[in-house]
Order: C-alpha cells, then structure tokens, then sequence
C-alpha cells in the first residue's frame, strides 16, 4: 500500500509543474476536462486491476489527472470571476467549494462504502463515470471565461514554464506566502495524522474515535464555508494569522491533555484554522500571480510544498517514537510560530 499510494504522491508532485505549464499553454478549461478523463482512466483501471503493476500503472493514470487538474481549475475560476469583476469574491467562493468538496466527499465515502461491502470494483467504476461526466461539463464551459491569454498571444509551453518559475522567485509577497506554505506544510500533519493513534493513547474506544471523526470533519466544512466571508470581510492577512492562533493554540495545549474527551475540544481550535486558511490563502496569493502564468506558477508552488509536507511527516513519525505525539505537537507549534511572522511580512494588497 505504501509504494501504490507513494507512486501516486511522487508522480502528481513531479507532474504539478510541467502540467501547469499546459493549462496555461493550451487553455484551463481543456486541461481540466483532459484531467477528469485521465483520472477516470485510472478510476477504471482500478477496478479490473489485479496484479502489483497493475495497480501502480492505475495509480499513475489517476496521477497525471490530479496533476493537470491542480492548477488548471485554480487559475480559470480566478481568472473567470477576474473578468466578470468579482475578484473580490474569491475567497468567498472558494470557502463555499470547499465546504460543497466536503460534503460530497463524506456522502461518497459513505456511499461508496456501502457499495464495496457487495464489490470493491463498482465503487471505482461509478467513481470513473463521475469523472467521465465532470470531464463533459468540463469541455462545455471551456469557451471564454477564465481560458490562459497565452491561448491567443501563442506563447510558447517553455517560456510559461520559464516565466513562472521567474516570477515566483522574483515576487518578493508571494516568495514570502510560499515560505509560509512550506512552514503550515510542516506543521499539518502533527496533528492530522496524530490524533487517532494519541486519543487511543488516551484510553478512547472506538466509538468515541468516530465520533472525534466527526466533529473534525464537520469543523472543517463549517470553518471553510465561513473562512471565506470572515476573509473578504477582515482581509486575507488577518484571516490567515488568525488561523495560524488557533494552530498554535491546539498545538500548545495538546501535550497538556491527559483526557480523550478533553482532547477533542483541544482539537478543534486546529480544525477551525485549517478551514479558514484554505480559502484566505488560496485568494492571497492569487492576489500576486499575472493570469498569463497563473496555472503554471500554482502548480508550481504545489511542487515545492510537497517535500515539506514529506519532512513534515518523517519528523512527525520521529518525534512521536520518541515520547508519544507530544514533541510532534511542539514541532508543530514551532513551525506555525515561525510562519506567522512570514504572513506578517507580507503586504494586503486587494
């Protein structure tokens, strides 16, 4: 399981870049629908796969879709609302995907968990037809609104991939928001990938994990749908170090907390940041990105977080060894106290 999900992981973080390029090459709305088809493919080829290979290659598939998808939807739905003149509600609208993301990915789960106690394959397969489907819609609406202006000025693919990595670098705001992302990657999953294992720690039963599971996911979807209109009304900088609090405060208490009970209340401070820094962050730094290279500079970014989010994990899994999730939750703390003054660094500019 570790090497299927590692080549999945490895191949969207190696793909994320030149795919960037592409969307903003050949227009995002075709990449997008290019994308949803790839990882039907993949989704399809799931369910008849039966040998290691064969997995790994399904895997792949899905991969290179998560990877043209990435950046391509990002950039048209800035870059659509940019010419409709409602820039301004981007973190709104991003805030309320999230939320919808959330919802119909908790009734998938449930539905498709239902569905593979009969077969493991027809999950896969209605997952492949929804891919398939948003593919169409996708490819309709790929007309107009949003598509790159390099479609027209027929920039070359290696210039936009060049351009973009200039610009990232040369942008002093949105160098300091991807430092920023670095850090948050870091310090993610010391809480994500720690609080089942530490609450059974605890003495948690099963129920109550569940339960835990819960409330964070509905935290998450709350926060989001809110992050979004607390951003536009207080502005991107405020929203996120107010995230970044809560962040730092779950992860300062934590170590304290002898009590599963106890723990989910200490947790959700953690959950309520992270669902209003998605939606403040994502229209911050769209904020400094030109639209000719928006695709290419996002999955670009994607890329470089990727091996922090990976250290952040290996430190994660060290530092619990050592002495349970507590030393975790204190690197966690360090890296979000070291963001914040990156985010402080960084100028609004609407």
């Amino acid at each position: 399981m570790a090497i299927v999900n590692g080549v999945y992981m490895i191949s969207s973080a190696l793909l994320d870049y030149p795919t960037g390029g592409l969307a903003d090459r050949y227009g995002r709305g075709r990449i997008t629908a290019i994308a949803c088809l790839f990882f039907g493919f993949g989704l399809l080829s799931y369910s008849i796969s039966r040998t290691l290979h064969e997995f790994l290659f399904s895997e792949f598939l899905a991969a290179i879709g998560a990877a043209l998808y990435s950046g391509a939807l990002t950039a048209w739905l800035v870059d659509a609302l940019k010419e409709e003149n409602r820039s301004e509600d981007l973190s709104v609208i991003l805030g309320t995907s999230g939320s919808l993301s959330w919802l119909t990915g908790v009734i998938g789960a449930f539905i498709g968990g239902l569905i593979a106690e009969y077969s493991l394959r027809i999950p896969f397969i209605m997952g492949a037809f929804s891919s398939f489907a948003s593919a169409l819609i996708a490819f309709y609406w790929t007309k107009g609104r949003g598509e790159s202006s390099a479609v027209e000025s027929r920039r070359t693919y290696f210039s936009l991939l060049k351009g973009g990595a200039s610009i990232l670098f040369k942008n002093k705001p949105l160098l300091w928001l991807t430092i920023g992302g670095f850090l948050i990657a870091m310090s993610a999953p010391n809480f994500t990938l720690t609080w089942a294992p530490y609450m059974e720690m605890l003495g948690a039963d099963e129920w109550l994990l569940g339960l835990a599971s819960s409330i964070f996911m509905t935290t998450i979807g709350l926060a989001n749908y809110l992050g979004g209109r607390i951003a536009k009304q207080l502005g991107y900088k405020k929203t996120t170090i107010f995230s970044l609090t809560l962040f730092a405060t779950t992860f300062a208490l934590l170590p304290l907390v002898n009590n599963p009970y106890l723990f989910i209340l200490t947790g959700l401070p953690f959950e309520i940041g992270f669902g209003f820094l998605r939606p403040a962050v994502g229209a911050w730094i769209n904020v400094y990105i030109p639209s000719e290279e928006r695709a290419t500079i996002i999955s670009l970014r994607r890329t470089l977080i990727m091996p922090f989010s990976a250290a952040g994990i290996a430190a994660m899994g060290v530092l619990s060894d050592l002495d349970s999730p507590r030393l975790a939750y204190l690197f966690g703390l360090s890296t979000v106290l070291a963001a914040i003054p990156v985010y402080v660094k960084v100028p609004e500019k609407k």
